[in-house]
């Protein structure tokens, strides 16, 4: 693999400005190495070190190695600085470094004060000289799903931000993965970067979820965390009407509650059959509520009935309330049962 070397530009004339006081003067002079890196939030293809060093840094060298084949792959002295803490300063190439080729190389760092103090660091970190991948122009239609129609179409276009050059181009023949949990087929980038994919939202789940994940045979792309774009439930709607047997009783005597459970589909108004457990009954007045009973089970015909003893007088607020996100709850109530002490006249 070619050689590139990066000519320092001189001393590093900050740093020797900001430690260039008596009062930075120490028993014993420190210097080392703490780290080398790159920034994944940034640039890929600038170098950082950090160093501790009670002395002006002079020069900093940076070896690239491929470590499979122990390789020189390029080296580095243009350093300048970027943050300063007490405890370490941290330099940074001046620019990206251009390297031939991606890959994850690992680094060896050379230090020298202004008082000769010099240390040589193996191993000192890596650079990951990764493509940044990206989407752009996603767009999710229909945006909102009913009961009856519960599919999307998800288009974008997946790109990748070379390191160094920072150039972008479009990324052909990757996968996307497009709500994976449920569709475990990928999405693939046709020649522009471009995929399409039709989705089903699942109530469970309302929101399509986007990513890019690392791969073996693409091992200097990184990956998307997943994104995720929100859509709307347009749930069906519900009736509930109920009826009681009378609306006077002795204290301890039962009632019979009936009623009906509907919803509106694309023909009109139709019993909502067979929903088990999520009709309730709570008796309450126009101070609140006291008590509740159910659940209750609609028939073949959307139908439900109970008999229930009212601990005090009131009315029955009747409520549904399905787990599936796509069909509305609501509710009804009957008219007041008024309890009366002692036998029933």
């Amino acid at each position: 693999m070619k050689i590139r070397s990066v000519l320092a530009v001189g001393v590093l004339a900050a740093v020797l400005l900001a430690f260039n006081s008596p009062a930075s003067a120490q028993a014993a002079d420190v210097l080392q190495v703490n780290s080398a890196y790159n920034d994944s939030s940034g640039d890929l293809g600038r170098l950082f070190v950090s160093v501790t060093s009670s002395q002006p840094v002079a020069e900093i060298r940076a070896e690239l190695v491929d470590e499979e084949t122990g390789a020189l792959v390029a080296r580095s002295t243009d350093f300048v600085l970027h943050s300063e803490t007490p405890e370490k300063t941290v330099f940074r190439t001046s620019a990206p470094l251009i390297l031939d080729a991606l890959g994850d190389y690992l680094v060896h760092v050379e230090v020298t004060d202004v008082a000769g103090n010099h240390v040589r660091q193996e191993r000192a970190g890596w650079i990951l000289y990764r493509v940044v991948t990206f989407l752009e122009d996603v767009t999710v239609n229909p945006s909102t799903v009913d009961y009856d129609h519960r599919q999307v179409t998800v288009r974008g276009v997946l790109k990748g931000r070379w390191p160094g050059t920072g150039e972008v181009r479009p990324l052909v023949d990757f996968p996307v993965e497009v709500n994976n949990s449920f569709e475990p087929t990928p999405a693939s980038t046709a020649s522009d970067g471009s995929f399409s994919k039709t989705v089903t939202i699942y109530a469970l789940s309302p929101e399509v979820e986007i990513s890019y994940s690392y791969s073996l045979d693409r091992p200097y792309f990184e990956y998307i965390p997943q994104q995720f774009f929100p859509i709307t439930i347009d749930p069906r709607q519900t009736r509930v009407t109920a009826t009681v047997n009378r609306t006077r009783v002795a204290a301890g005597q039962s009632v019979r509650l009936s009623g009906r459970l509907s919803w509106l589909t694309a023909s009109g108004w139709a019993p909502h059959a067979n929903q088990v457990n999520d009709i309730y009954l709570t008796l309450c007045d126009d101070n609140g509520c006291y008590a509740t009973y159910g659940p209750l089970n609609t028939d073949a015909k959307g139908q439900f009935a109970a008999d229930v003893v009212p601990i005090q007088s009131g009315y029955f607020l009747v409520g549904y309330s399905p787990s599936d996100r796509f069909v509305a709850s609501s509710s009804g109530r009957t008219k007041v049962v008024t309890v009366v002490a002692g036998a029933h006249r």
